[in-house]
């Protein structure tokens, strides 16, 4: 499970330092896309199981080719390093615009990582009432 918002700086080359749970659940490998306004980040077990899920949309009629087609082609295998860091593929941080300030969410089963603006902007006026009737 991955939970908590942490603040980081990417270095020059694009890594990312994890914290150590998700080090330990990214351990493995793990697959980065872009996802809404961010990069999503997942095991190779939960890339997997979204992957079956919305092909199984698209057999429902829920969901198009197309949509399979361009989440499962943006998927990228990445991996961590010795140092516990994960390099974030150039291409998709230019897609969104991303500085070197970000923000790693752990959204239960997959990670995201937000440039740090984004991220603030996303949660001006949000309150914590709003997931109270969920608790």
């Amino acid at each position: 499970m991955l939970t908590g918002e942490h603040r980081r700086s990417l270095d020059d080359k694009g890594r990312l330092s994890l914290p150590p749970a998700f080090r330990s659940a990214l351990a493995e490998g793990a697959y980065v896309a872009i996802y809404q306004r961010c990069l999503g980040i997942w095991t190779a077990e939960e890339a997997r199981s979204a992957l079956e899920r919305l092909e199984a949309a698209v057999r429902d009629g829920e969901a198009t080719g197309g949509d399979l087609r361009r989440f499962s082609s943006s998927l990228e295998p990445v991996t961590v390093d010795a140092q516990g860091r994960l390099s974030l593929p150039t291409s998709k941080r230019e897609q969104l615009d991303m500085g070197n300030k970000v923000v790693l969410a752990g959204v239960f089963n997959r990670g995201e990582v937000w440039d740090a603006v984004e991220w603030e902007s996303l949660h001006a006026g949000l309150g914590d009432a709003d997931v109270d009737r969920w608790l």
